[in-house]
């Protein structure tokens, strides 16, 4: 069990984050060595993974783990969205395994419309 102090230390950087969170702007990153669209805030980290099938053209979106700090605040969103953007700039078709980013998809088919997507 943690003691009082230790829990009030907790509490402090818990809330030291979420505000750090809310008042910064978010910079999603794309790393291709690791195939993922990310972003940090301090030791956690936010992220889409994806593959690439370079023959036909067409980018997998894969999996999308969000950790507690971050959720509810729309960073699953915008790392779909840079998923997508990623796709449309480089005229890729896109395949949609990741359950979160399917149901973005749906929830915004009418402004994806420019979006390949495998069906």
């Amino acid at each position: 069990m943690l003691s009082n102090a230790a829990l009030s230390k907790a509490r402090y950087f818990t809330r030291l984050s979420k505000a750090q969170f809310c008042s910064s702007v978010l910079k999603i990153q794309h790393d291709p060595v690791r195939s993922e669209f990310n972003v940090f805030l301090n030791d956690h980290k936010a992220y889409l993974s994806y593959t690439i099938d370079d023959r036909n053209k067409r980018i997998s979106l894969n999996h999308t783990e969000v950790p507690e700090v971050f959720r509810g605040k729309g960073v699953g969103k915008k790392l779909v969205e840079a998923a997508f953007d990623h796709a449309s700039r480089e005229d890729m078709q896109v395949k949609i395994v990741c359950e979160f980013a399917q149901e973005y998809y749906e929830r915004n088919e009418a402004k994806l419309k420019h979006i390949r997507k495998e069906d």
